[in-house]
């Protein structure tokens, strides 16, 4: 079944959408999901609230929580923030090698990320200050997945010229370095694990599909296969469980409300 789909914004991950053969590219009003790739967070407000299922690029961190649930009560509708590549990443990459750890003391991510003079998703889109959001996000995704329901601190960040480096306390890290056209490979990750037996480092690199950047790549393919099961969500926010296998409800952020439509 062919999906009716709005794309609000432009680029190469919009471009994509255009010529996927399972959606087809409509107007809002026509639209069984929203797919938003803007920076205009209240742009995704009035899709709720409309009554618009709504897939956005954006970190859960970077949206104004209180306003899309209510929006999502009024509309009875469903969001689901992606967090663009680096969360893709984090939950992948750490869900499948944490699971063979036990007793993890440490856990850290390190992506080299090679941004291009036409930039990826985010860069091309948010402003500085919102980005460390989407890193949070992809923190919070590490933790988890080492520490499960340990309670969480509030993350730091300390930011250079070449990336930053997000923490929470001494146990979790995520640390970004920039570069400008000049590596081999435009998206890599290494994740290290330590437990009280020793230490474990595992490196993955990302190539171009279609020549379109790695990283923009992982943040379509997020949005994209978010669209299905949002439809059949209960209102409210709904956030993506740690196997990658369905939406789940997050408990601390949906809203009550009427129930969704068929």
């Amino acid at each position: 079944m062919i999906t009716p789909i709005a794309v609000l914004g432009a680029g190469p991950i919009a471009d994509r959408f255009a010529k996927n053969s399972d959606v087809v590219v409509t107007e809002p009003d026509s639209a069984a999901v929203v797919i938003h790739l803007t920076a205009d967070a209240g742009e995704v407000v009035t899709q709720l609230r409309a009554g618009r299922d709504v897939v956005t690029a954006l970190a859960l961190r970077a949206l104004p929580v209180d306003e899309v649930r209510a929006a999502c009560r009024a509309g009875g509708s469903t969001l689901h923030a992606t967090g663009g590549f680096g969360s893709a990443v984090a939950a992948r990459l750490t869900r499948s090698l944490a699971a063979a750890a036990r007793e993890i003391t440490r856990i850290e991510l390190i992506e080299e990320i090679d941004v291009p003079g036409d930039p990826v998703f985010p860069w091309n889109t948010v402003s500085e200050d919102t980005l460390p959001a989407f890193y949070a996000d992809g923190l919070k995704v590490l933790h988890e997945a080492a520490f499960g329901d340990e309670p969480i601190e509030s993350p730091s960040v300390a930011i250079t010229d070449s990336g930053a480096l997000h923490t929470l306390g001494d146990r979790t890290a995520y640390r970004s370095i920039r570069t400008h056209g000049t590596a081999a490979v435009p998206l890599r990750y290494r994740l290290t694990i330590a437990t009280a037996a020793g230490t474990s480092t595992a490196t993955v690199g990302f190539h171009p599909t279609d020549a379109l950047h790695p990283a923009d790549h992982l943040t379509y393919r997020e949005l994209l296969t978010a669209i299905a099961p949002i439809q059949s969500a209960a209102p409210g926010i709904a956030r993506r469980d740690l196997a990658i296998t369905y939406l789940r409800a997050d408990d601390r952020l949906s809203a009550p409300g009427p129930g969704h439509r068929g």
